[in-house]
């Protein structure tokens, strides 16, 4: 059984729903997501993942590369 961690990322570049629903698509695609929660309010996302498969940099390259910039921490502040 593989154990769960919980990781919060500040995210730049969210302006809707549309993009919104965007960054969860490329976050739940990453193998070992198992589920993305993505607010536009609070800019940041918090992402239930398997740690052993999906580290927090490889969460922040994949969104980088999509033109969401983002970084390990608790959103707007």
């Amino acid at each position: 059984m593989n154990d769960s961690i919980t990781y919060m990322l500040a995210l730049r570049g969210l302006c809707c729903d549309r993009s919104e629903a965007a960054v969860r698509r490329i976050l739940e695609a990453l193998p070992g997501v198992h589920r993305a929660h993505v607010s536009v309010v609070a800019g940041r996302a918090v992402v239930d993942a398997d740690p052993a498969a999906v580290t927090s940099a490889v969460l922040v390259a994949a969104l980088a590369v999509a033109g969401y910039p983002a970084r390990l921490g608790g959103g707007r502040g």
